[in-house]
């Protein structure tokens, strides 16, 4: 170790805060309070009972869900218990977000017939299994021959076959064939055998149903039916006819958003938002009822504890939201512009409970690198300590704090601390028309998310407990900071910085010498607007404006790409906005997020594309410039001056 620590000072810098830091964020007794209090039975019964319902945004038990999510904030007793209602017809945009209407399903049913129409065997029920209907569909009804038309997407996919009327199986999500299906080959239904997500345990499953999507706003509606592998092999191996009957369809509705507060002595020092996603079919357990049933569980425990005067009232308004994915956060912040103003950080909680069977990794997330925050290494902190105090239980059988559920595992926590990933609301808190700064706890891989599989059996009261204690104490602590914390917090975010210093160090091993200079100037940046943000205080005046700089349109708010619907797409053209170099390459989506939240009207396009590239690995400064030209095509930039 010490010809190690000798060669490399930065470890050596590091071993030496490890040994000297003895302090935590938090104070003893707070931890304690938060750490006896959290239960993670309390979360699962939560979790349970929304698991029985079919939450697809503005449905019926989507407001059943709303609806409970509320009762017990009331039960709970937090402050202005309420619902918000914000209209969504197809009409009204939410910033970048077309606002989609409310779908609800009546009945829904897929049989196999013989030659006569004789019903032989039900292949799928809403009733009995909704996630078997894909999201979307409209009424009809159908007799026909079933034909595979392979993926579906693609013009040789349907050579010499006749699709016209009937239904079509395809391996694709139905929103992928709609085009070519409906639209240009007039096939009157879906039938689907979509997979999940592909990890390594993809495909290993075949009775795995997963969650479908048609298009909300397609030229032409249908009806979609999502069924398993085995079941679409089995039909592939033989001629089928098949009768399907749907009822359901779109009509306008509401975004209906739970929401609670626990009020802050200084009402002008803003809020710390608790999020997650309401919305997702049943059972839905982890994606996403656990991070639902979870910050319920916080916002109950912060409650009790600040009601028994174990804890004092925060100085900054804790707020509890409950929105569709995406979109409800979309409508939120750019439909309660008052609440958005108010809000300092947010803690996104989405997919938090999945126990060994799902081969879950717990992550701790970063914001994007374009938006540097000390608020990501509160959480990072408060991480490492869950991630000791749990493998020192699970090694020794004595911990201060294992954070153990009576219910649950004793298995260590392990979490992950990971850089920026989108797939969810934080996305929208951190895109630069906001500026929001938010923490991201998520698992991944899951091998059931969006299946009929993601059931509570497989949820873990003590990883529900342990992703509550994170949750809270980072929002505890966040909500209180003040100057006095400077010292702390220095030592804290000293500490991440080696490490972050140290990742940077290791890949610019294999850049071009002006490539890993770049990489070293982006991170003494970063790192001089994390210390700068401390307490939430303003960064310094940075650069002045360059030459050729954009500014994003203060009218526009939000990403570009949403839940349901593509703003840029859909005002650039989808085939021109497929053929853009940027959004051709892996993670194109990733770059062009970071693309937009780097326009602030001093960067020229030469500075973004440096940044861009100290974050993901070089880029092309002409697909940079591109992308750039055309989000100034459809005014969501505009050039400064």
């Amino acid at each position: 170790m010490g010809e190690t620590v000798r060669r490399f000072p930065l470890l050596l810098a590091l071993a030496a805060f490890s040994a000297s830091a003895d302090q935590h964020l938090l104070e003893e007794k707070t931890i304690a309070a938060l750490a006896n209090e959290i239960s993670g039975e309390s979360a699962k019964r939560q979790l349970e009972a929304l698991s029985r319902l079919h939450r697809m945004r503005g449905s019926h038990q989507y407001h059943a869900a709303a609806e409970q999510v509320q009762s017990s904030l009331k039960e709970y007793r937090l402050d202005d218990a309420r619902i918000e209602r914000l209209p969504a017809d197809g009409k009204i945009y939410y910033g970048t977000q077309r606002s989609r209407p409310a779908w609800n399903a009546e009945f829904a049913e897929l049989w196999e017939v013989d030659a006569k129409g004789n019903r032989i065997k039900r292949i799928a029920s809403w009733e009995a299994m909704p996630i078997s209907l894909a999201q979307d569909s409209e009424s009809g009804e159908v007799t026909s021959d079933l034909v595979d038309v392979g993926a579906g997407t693609g013009d040789g996919d349907y050579a010499g076959k006749d699709v016209r009327g009937k239904l079509v199986l395809a391996s694709s999500q139905p929103e992928k064939i709609m085009p070519l299906a409906i639209e240009k080959h007039g096939a009157a239904g879906i039938v689907s055998w979509a997979q999940n997500q592909k990890t390594a345990w993809w495909g290993e499953d075949g009775n795995l149903v997963r969650w479908g999507h048609l298009l909300t706003f397609a030229p032409k509606g249908t009806f979609g039916f999502m069924v398993s592998p085995n079941q679409a092999r089995d039909f592939q191996s033989r001629s089928v006819r098949l009768n399907a009957v749907v009822k359901a369809g779109r009509e306008p509705g509401f975004y209906e958003i739970p929401t609670a507060t626990i009020p802050g002595s200084d009402p002008a020092a803003g809020e710390i938002v608790y999020s997650c996603h309401l919305d997702h079919p049943r059972p839905g357990a982890n994606d996403n009822a656990s991070g639902c049933a979870t910050i319920l569980e916080v916002a109950r425990s912060l409650r009790k504890l600040v009601g028994e005067k174990r804890l004092p009232q925060p100085r900054r308004t804790l707020r509890f939201v409950w929105p569709a994915e995406i979109e409800g956060t979309m409508a939120l912040l750019n439909g309660r512009p008052e609440i958005a103003r108010r809000i300092k950080a947010a803690i996104h909680l989405d997919m938090v409970g999945g126990g060994p069977v799902t081969k879950a990794v717990f992550h701790v997330t970063r914001g994007p690198a374009s938006l540097p925050s000390f608020v990501n290494d509160v959480a990072e902190d408060i991480g490492r300590f869950v991630n000791e105090e749990t493998l020192e239980f699970a090694s020794s059988g004595t911990a201060s704090y294992p954070l153990n559920a009576p219910e649950g595992g004793k298995e260590p926590l392990q979490a992950e601390f990971t850089p920026f990933s989108m797939g969810s609301d934080h996305q929208v808190y951190t895109d630069s028309s906001f500026g929001i700064p938010a923490i991201y706890l998520n698992d991944w891989p899951d091998r059931y998310i969006h299946t009929n599989f993601d059931v509570p059996a497989n949820i873990d009261p003590t990883k529900l407990k342990r992703a509550a204690f994170i949750a809270a104490a980072s929002g505890w602590f966040l909500a209180n900071c003040s100057e006095a914390d400077d010292e702390r917090l220095k030592q804290v975010i000293e500490a991440n910085a080696l490490r972050r210093r140290a990742d940077v160090l290791l890949r610019s091993r294999g850049l071009s010498t002006p490539d890993a200079a770049n990489l070293l100037r982006f991170q003494s940046w970063f790192e001089a607007r994390v210390v700068e943000s401390v307490a939430f205080r303003q960064p310094k005046e940075g650069m002045r404006p360059g030459t050729n700089a954009y500014k994003r349109n203060a009218f526009i708010k939000g990403p570009v790409s949403v839940f349901g619907y593509d703003y840029f797409e859909d005002r650039y053209g989808p085939e021109r906005a497929r053929n853009l170099r940027l959004l051709r390459m892996d993670r194109g989506h990733e770059y062009a997020y970071e693309v937009l939240n780097l326009v602030d009207g001093k960067r020229s396009a030469s500075d973004i594309r440096d940044d861009v590239s100290a974050i993901y690995g070089p880029v092309p400064f002409d697909a940079v410039t591109e992308y750039l030209q055309a989000l100034a095509s459809v005014g969501i930039i505009q050039p400064v001056g």
